[in-house]
């Protein structure tokens, strides 16, 4: 719990960005990939869980919107057929950043994207098809500026392998935490944290209106692991990350099913990271350790 601390205390009174939902909407774009070899893939690189993840991740959150207008953007691929919102379409990389620049959206409008799948090592790119010529790829650089052009509050989830490199490149400061030569976690930075989050809490002028809230499943030199082993219920389901992703947001991992939050109070993207937090296991967080990007203003998701 001690790396929210700083985030929570650091400035004198961290603000929210809150929406008035009776006219926003919350779109949600999830990209999603099994790599089954009638993909163009390997078995060698095939994921089980994707498929899981994005279903609990996209249903818990339309719940959780409520009376919000919800428009979802749904990239699947699993067993070899890939399908946007449930219809059959050939879609590669550049059709999510093609539908991510189109999207119409207002300053108080509520925009997620969500991905489970492949990272590439070093640059942290996501992988979404492959052909003759190699890999197609999201990196970081792309993701990042797609989603800078739109209007509203941005929040990134990524479930995948390398996936810190998306919060290094938004150039808002690490996180403070002290790694080992095979990237484990050896401790958090509580101390080092505390002076970033200072400074930049006290940036003059101020407003957070470009910001991209950015949550990762790893550091940028870990891996992200298909499941978990501590044998909670239903834990082998879903991705290790995504799985406590999904109950900090509520989500009923006996029941299997969406859950709506009551007498909670508003869940807020800190406070998500939090909860991943409380719920994971240290020695699943040493060695892949969920990272934030650090703003002094805390989002409002729900």
């Amino acid at each position: 719990m001690r790396k929210i601390v700083f985030i929570l205390t650091a400035a004198i009174a961290l603000s929210s960005c809150s929406l008035d939902i009776s006219d926003t909407k919350t779109v949600i774009i999830s990209v999603a990939l099994d790599y089954c070899a009638e993909d163009g893939f390997s078995q060698g690189n095939y994921l089980s869980n994707p498929p899981n993840d994005q279903e609990a991740f996209v249903s818990q959150t339309e719940l959780l919107a409520g009376p919000r207008n919800t428009e979802k953007h749904i990239f699947l691929s699993k067993g070899g057929t890939r399908t946007v919102n449930g219809t059959e379409s050939e879609w590669n990389e550049e059709d999510v950043l093609e539908t991510i620049m189109n999207l119409d959206t207002e300053s108080d409008d509520l925009i997620i994207f969500y991905y489970s799948g492949h990272g590439e090592d070093i640059t942290g790119n996501l992988v979404l098809s492959k052909s003759d010529n190699g890999f197609g790829t999201i990196s970081p650089e792309e993701l990042l500026y797609a989603m800078s052009t739109l209007d509203g509050k941005k929040c990134i989830f990524l479930d995948s392998c390398y996936s810190g490199k998306y919060v290094d490149d938004l150039g808002l400061l690490g996180n403070g935490e002290i790694f080992g030569d095979d990237g484990s976690l050896i401790r958090d930075g509580f101390v080092s944290s505390l002076y970033p989050s200072l400074k930049i809490s006290l940036l003059a002028g101020y407003t957070g209106s470009n910001d991209i809230w950015t949550m990762s499943a790893t550091t940028s030199e870990q891996l992200s692991y298909d499941s978990g082993t501590e044998g909670r219920p239903n834990q082998d389901k879903y991705g290790a990350f995504t799985y406590f992703l999904l109950l900090a947001l509520g989500y009923d991992a006996e029941e299997d099913c969406p859950m709506a939050i009551t007498g909670r109070g508003e869940i807020t993207f800190y406070g998500v990271y939090k909860g991943i937090k409380e719920r994971m296991s240290r020695s699943m967080w040493s060695v892949q350790t969920p990272q934030v990007t650090l703003s002094p203003l805390d989002l409002i998701l729900f």
